[in-house]
């Protein structure tokens, strides 16, 4: 006779001070003219899962496409390719990025990921650490997030941006998981 594990009557909510005020998480109508319950629904989702590593031990990375980043932000997980050595010129894990340790600049062709309001706000949104008691929660609560500055009209651009989260993810998937990156999504919020 197997045990049945029953599920929470209350819906999971985090600890951060400003979660009550992302209505598009859970919806109480805490807006003016908000509507109970017009959200994503994140705090049912939590209670199967805030994020996390795999059962198999991989950590999930969401390479995230926008105009820059704030790279010291307290309440995101920054991804960061720890085989290449930051600053030095050389593209030291052969991945055909030089510097690229903390992301990727498609406009420059360099690992120089610049700084930026709205790229900020869209990793929040979906990574920021969740129950930390720090701000606001992402929707994951336990994710890396990638940051690749490439939010472009130009075609080119946003073809360079995408082609770094790929050649991250084949580089994980060829050598096992020992580098790269296992990147699962990609959000480009730009147009």
């Amino acid at each position: 006779n197997h045990r049945i594990s029953l599920r929470n009557e209350l819906a999971t909510d985090p600890n951060d001070p400003q979660y009550f005020q992302q209505w598009h998480l859970k919806n109480t109508g805490q807006v003016t003219g908000g509507v109970a319950d017009a959200d994503i629904d994140a705090d049912e989702a939590w209670d199967l899962t805030t994020g996390g590593p795999t059962q198999l031990g991989d950590t999930l990375v969401i390479a995230v496409i926008d105009d820059g980043f704030d790279l010291n932000h307290e309440d995101l997980n920054w991804w960061k390719n720890v085989a290449e050595i930051p600053g030095n010129g050389i593209d030291d894990d052969g991945n055909g990025y030089t510097d690229d340790y903390d992301g990727w600049n498609a406009f420059t062709g360099s690992g120089n990921v610049p700084s930026a309001l709205h790229g900020t706000e869209v990793a929040g949104v979906i990574g920021a650490i969740g129950n930390n008691s720090v701000g606001v929660s992402g929707v994951s609560w336990d994710v890396q997030l990638m940051p690749i500055a490439g939010a472009s009209s130009a075609e080119s651009v946003v073809i360079e941006a995408y082609g770094y989260a790929l050649s991250q993810r084949r580089r994980y998937d060829q050598t096992q998981g020992q580098e790269g990156a296992f990147v699962v999504a990609t959000n480009a919020s730009f147009g």
